[in-house]
């Protein structure tokens, strides 16, 4: 077999890999993105049809960098003539001195007013006027943010894919896992099944899968994969304005819920609701059942039972998808430069783990720059992110 070379190897074709080989092609990088399954699959984090995009975060920085994406998604809207994200806004609700995954309803109030982000504070009663909710305990509090909205995610993905090899410089090879990687006196060298490929910098996006793509360089990142439920409850009366909600609960995370408003490209006629819990957490995503907790859709079930109004309980369409969260909680997302072959690599980079489907277009380029040029900071326009709050704590394969 030949040996190819590119400027740069992206190993994971979901999202992030996809944005970040588009940003890459930008620059005139010749790419290459190796897939171990098929684009555009539902094996790993991108699975699913919907993401939620939001501006408010406890993390002053998470919610500008939330900020700092909204350029990133308009240009990439400009490589398909599907709605990326509609915008119908963000409801949090429930326990405001509740914390969670997500963050909190008061943190999160705190920052938007830092950083001027309009809202609008609700109660109990104007939330139940408002909005399809009913039977709120009467000190529930929240607020509605308008520039919220929900994220086609397999037309986002098809957008990066579709953008990448429109710059002309990027080669998209699915069904191609990594088989082994080693250092070169000018990069990395990649060797699959298929052939052996060079590059000067090379980008680790492969989500739930991180460990096994990591491997090769003898380390491991520390997350923990959330396997989720999720259903779909039919509407039983013509659809009142829901935007993307999220409750926050006591007394134990199995209270927390979300869910989106229906929509013409996942199951016209119903609307999602989901558990934010995990059905398990495993350590590899081969140990993946597929199926649905019981007791998650049962809990799902009743909340919509005894909180919405219009939807019929019984849930359908259920599936569940992988999600990489870090170990550290003090971690939202992890992205980092890699230490391989005994010292930090400013030519490798791995990203991985958290609820990063509002970033899409803006990890890519947040790659690629590391890529570029070594940071330990990015800045977008008004904006400054430093990279600290994303390092991985990494370790070595058991």
């Amino acid at each position: 077999m030949t040996t190819q070379s590119y400027d740069l190897i992206v190993v994971g074709g979901g999202a992030i890999g996809l944005s970040t080989a588009w940003a890459a092609g930008q620059l005139g990088w010749r790419t290459l993105v190796l897939e171990k399954f098929g684009v555009l699959n539902n094996l790993g984090s991108s699975a699913g049809a919907s993401r939620q995009f939001r501006l408010q975060y406890a993390q002053r920085y998470m919610a500008e960098l939330s900020l700092a994406s909204v350029s990133f998604w308009a240009r990439l809207q400009g490589h398909t003539q599907k709605t990326l994200i509609r915008q119908n806004g963000s409801l949090w609700f429930g326990d405001p001195a509740v914390d969670s995954q997500e963050g909190g309803i008061s943190a999160a109030e705190r920052v938007m007013d830092t950083l001027h982000i309009p809202y609008t504070p609700l109660d109990a009663a104007q939330i139940e006027a408002q909005f399809p909710f009913k039977n709120l305990p009467a000190d529930y509090a929240g607020f509605f943010q308008g520039s919220g909205g929900i994220i086609d995610l397999k037309s986002t993905e098809e957008a990066c894919l579709d953008a990448a090899l429109d710059t002309g410089w990027v080669d998209v090879h699915e069904w191609e896992p990594v088989l082994t990687m080693e250092e070169t006196g000018t990069g990395v060298r990649v060797v699959t099944a298929h052939g052996t490929y060079t590059a000067a910098r090379m980008a680790i996006c492969a989500g739930a899968y991180v460990n096994e793509a990591l491997a090769p360089l003898g380390l491991s990142a520390g997350i923990d994969i959330w396997e989720m439920s999720s259903a779909y409850f039919a509407l039983t009366q013509p659809a009142a304005h829901l935007p993307t909600w999220f409750v926050f609960q006591n007394p134990s995370d199995s209270a927390l819920f979300y869910g989106f408003p229906e929509v013409d490209w996942a199951h016209p006629c119903y609307v999602r609701v989901a558990t934010d819990f995990p059905d398990r957490i495993i350590t590899d995503p081969s140990q993946r059942s597929g199926t649905p907790s019981p007791k998650s859709l049962a809990l799902d079930a009743q909340w919509v039972r005894d909180h919405m109004v219009g939807l019929d309980p019984e849930p359908r369409f259920t599936a569940t998808c992988l999600i990489a969260l870090a170990q550290n909680s003090k971690r939202e997302l992890l992205l980092d430069y890699t230490p391989a072959w005994g010292s930090p690599h400013s030519n490798i980079v791995t990203y991985t783990a958290g609820w990063a489907g509002k970033y899409i277009p803006i990890l890519g380029d947040m790659i690629v720059r590391m890529l570029d040029v070594p940071q330990t900071e990015l800045t977008y326009g008004d904006y400054t992110i430093p990279l600290k709050h994303f390092s991985i704590d990494w370790g070595r394969p058991e």
